[in-house]
């Protein structure tokens, strides 16, 4: 079997990943290595849930359209500032936007086709749905003072950090148990 090289961070970057988010600065150091392993294994609970629930398909854009979302795939490079965004899912609106030259970039630069990096991509995506519908918001799972003025602190806010550690986690295990499936059927090693 090929070796993969996974293109999403693991869970040795997780925590790296908290550290990009612009409220980090508010969260004690002694809660920064839990908040990480609790998103990461809420990602992973929910992948091993739907792999279940899906019989271990493989085929994100029938799970993402089976549950009701539309996929709107745009011919663009979508660049915003520095950031090269390759999708989004709008749960408003029920869609995820697939940024189809930005997808074909990173297909590129990650050895993948451009349907096995949608795939990766959908399922990072699909994460995110899954916590609008079922799972609630990761970033939300912890969360820090907007304005803290000496002891009194005003509003709180979510650290959307969370969230992507969460969907790359989702991704990671997902993909992880189908080429463990793959294997199976193989007869070979992962």
């Amino acid at each position: 079997m090929e070796e993969f090289r996974f293109p999403f961070p693991g869970r040795e970057l997780a925590d790296r990943e908290l550290t990009y988010d612009p409220c980090y600065s508010k969260v004690p150091a002694e809660d920064r290595a839990a908040i990480v392993e609790k998103a990461w294994q809420k990602g992973c609970a929910a992948a091993r849930e739907v792999f279940r629930r899906e019989n271990g398909s493989g085929d994100f854009r029938a799970i993402v359209t089976g549950s009701g979302l539309q996929l709107n795939e745009k011919d663009t490079d979508f660049v915003a500032g520095s950031q090269r965004y390759f999708s989004d899912y709008i749960s408003g609106q029920k869609c995820v936007n697939l940024y189809k030259k930005s997808i074909a970039l990173w297909a590129g630069e990650n050895g993948l086709d451009y349907e096995q990096a949608v795939d990766l991509i959908l399922s990072h995506e699909y994460f995110h749905f899954l916590e609008v519908t079922e799972l609630g918001l990761t970033s939300r799972d912890y969360t820090v003072a907007m304005v803290q003025i000496g002891p009194v602190k005003l509003g709180s806010t979510g650290l959307r950090a969370l969230s992507e550690i969460g969907a790359h986690a989702f991704a990671r295990t997902y993909h992880d148990l189908l080429r463990q499936k793959e294997a199976q059927e193989d007869g070979t090693e992962v």
